[in-house]
């Protein structure tokens, strides 16, 4: 006796009255692949988050006093804008990547690419925002993390792509297959 069969028989005994249907023809189902290093890499994000936010309210406590007016406005600005977008950014990323979304993913990627990348970078690479040492190391690792993720993010949003392709089209074969079956009869 097989798994599936012992599985039907102990079901009925404990469930009566459920039935099992099975059509005979066997439907190939849509495997869901996430991309494990783009994973690792959001979850990395997501553990460092808390304590780069941290580090970035302290210094901000810290130097706020110091800036100009201009300054002031750039950095919380930007500070506002990546935090609002690191949050949309790593529910997409969680969502298209596990779910095999392609719009989640691509969205992901076009606001890591478009608005993280520059706004991180200004953050990390500006000298009028005067990051200390503990400062200029956590930006760098949110850095190198958003890098990967572009890197990675790319890579599984083009396997998600044409592995969702391969899927409509094996599935609209076979629905063009039934009806001409049905067609025959």
């Amino acid at each position: 006796m097989t798994w599936k069969e012992t599985v039907c028989a102990f079901s009925k005994n404990v469930f009566p009255g459920i039935k099992f249907s099975s059509s005979g023809k066997e439907i190939r189902e849509n495997e869901v692949k996430s991309n494990l290093p783009l994973q690792m890499s959001a979850y990395f994000n997501v553990v460092f988050i808390p304590i780069w936010v941290l580090v970035l309210f302290i210094f901000l406590l810290d130097n706020y006093s110091d800036f100009g007016k201009l300054t002031k406005v750039i950095i919380v600005t930007i500070l506002s804008t990546i935090f609002t977008v690191e949050i949309l950014r790593l529910y997409m990323v969680y969502e298209g990547n596990l779910n095999d979304k392609i719009p989640e993913l691509a969205g992901f990627w076009m606001l890591s690419v478009f608005l993280q990348l520059p706004l991180q970078g200004l953050l990390l690479f500006n000298p009028y925002f005067q990051l200390r040492v503990l400062e200029v190391v956590c930006q760098s690792v949110i850095f190198m993390l958003l890098i990967s993720q572009i890197i990675f993010g790319y890579f599984a949003l083009r396997y998600t792509a044409s592995q969702q392709a391969k899927y409509y089209q094996f599935r609209n074969e076979l629905r063009a297959s039934l009806r001409r079956d049905k067609t025959e009869k």
